[in-house]
């Protein structure tokens, strides 16, 4: 199939990015990184060391396979919203840290003074994946879960190439990064569909086309 030469076409990787990036530090604790990831409403980010340089991507897919391995080894809590309250005679409260309502495992305690707690109805179980953290006697970092297999692509990458690379390696998204493999931007698969949306509009039909506006300019991975 022969590909339509388009003005739209030989747009590169370096004009259709986003610039505005959200990273996480390769040496930030992992609880920090759940926590980062349940704010913005993540799925993933890359990773970057303090030059800059790109060094992998955290995924909720690399949080849970690493508590599955430490739970398996420790048998530790897994939810990083706990408190333990440990009352005489040895019996334990496990808090929630969590407004009321966040979690379906809170339950409400009514202490003898007549006070009003939540505790976790089940501690050893994460109904939700943003609640995964290490245990504080295993403290683990960032670089000792993240996925070290990244696909990354130069600026001058074209349209074509890109679509290539996301079917080969099944993904939808490819980092942008320079010569020092600094992180510069995302292209996602969206991206090109709003180029490839545009190819029968005539106000494209120009030698130099304005690239399609980005549909999230702070995406890391949804």
């Amino acid at each position: 199939m022969s590909v339509p030469n388009h003005p739209l076409l030989q747009l590169t990787a370096g004009e259709l990015m986003n610039r505005e990036v959200r990273t996480l530090s390769a040496r930030l604790p992992i609880k920090e990184a759940a926590q980062e990831l349940a704010h913005w409403g993540l799925r993933g980010m890359p990773v970057v060391e303090e030059d800059g340089r790109l060094v992998g991507m955290l995924s909720v897919a690399d949080l849970a396979r690493w508590l599955a391995q430490w739970n398996q080894q420790s048998g530790g809590r897994a939810c990083a919203f706990q408190h333990v309250e440990r009352l005489p005679g040895g019996q334990e409260h496990i808090h929630c840290l969590l407004p009321a309502g966040a979690c379906p495992f809170q339950r409400l305690h009514v202490r003898p003074d007549g006070q009003q707690v939540l505790l976790c109805g089940d501690p050893y179980s994460v109904p939700t994946d943003w609640q995964l953290l290490e245990n504080d006697s295993q403290p683990a970092l960032v670089r000792d879960v993240m996925t070290t297999v990244i696909h990354c692509v130069p600026p001058h990458t074209p349209v074509a190439e890109l679509a290539r690379r996301m079917l080969d390696h099944g993904v939808h998204r490819l980092l942008v990064t320079d010569p020092a493999d600094r992180l510069l931007g995302i292209v996602s698969a969206d991206d090109l569909l709003q180029v490839l949306a545009r190819l029968d509009d005539d106000r494209f039909q120009l030698s130099d086309p304005t690239p399609p506006a980005t549909s999230n300019p702070m995406s890391s991975i949804n």
